[in-house]
């Protein structure tokens, strides 16, 4: 399971990266996008970069273009259908959440008519 930042992260390779094109991404413009919420260093972007390797979501190599440090960043199977996991997981908060005021709803008039009944 992915944690917030590594979501975000996902979120805006899936969007450009736009199918299975591979791309070039500058650590900067990653940064960029974490910001105001999330400071990190390119040092703590690499390792969750790595481990979103290690996940199988993205095939990573860092190359020297202008001399400047670059990703080239392409989806694997699982970074492709990262949307459709990203649903499921809003889909299955959502049921969760309706799940638990369901059951506090009904909880209330059977507490109410106990009270009555033995109070």
């Amino acid at each position: 399971m992915l944690n917030r930042v590594e979501r975000k992260v996902m979120d805006y390779l899936f969007e450009k990266c736009d199918g299975s094109k591979p791309v070039l991404i500058t650590p900067k413009e990653i940064l960029q996008t974490l910001l105001p919420k999330h400071e990190l260093t390119v040092k703590q972007l690499d390792a969750m970069l790595a481990n979103l390797v290690l996940d199988k979501y993205i095939d990573l190599a860092h190359s020297d273009h202008k001399g400047q440090l670059t990703y080239v960043i392409s989806l694997k199977i699982r970074g492709e259908a990262w949307k459709r996991e990203r649903a499921e997981i809003r889909r299955k908060l959502l049921f969760s959440v309706a799940w638990k005021i369901g059951l506090t709803l009904l909880a209330f008039p059977i507490t109410w008519l106990l009270w009555y009944i033995f109070g």
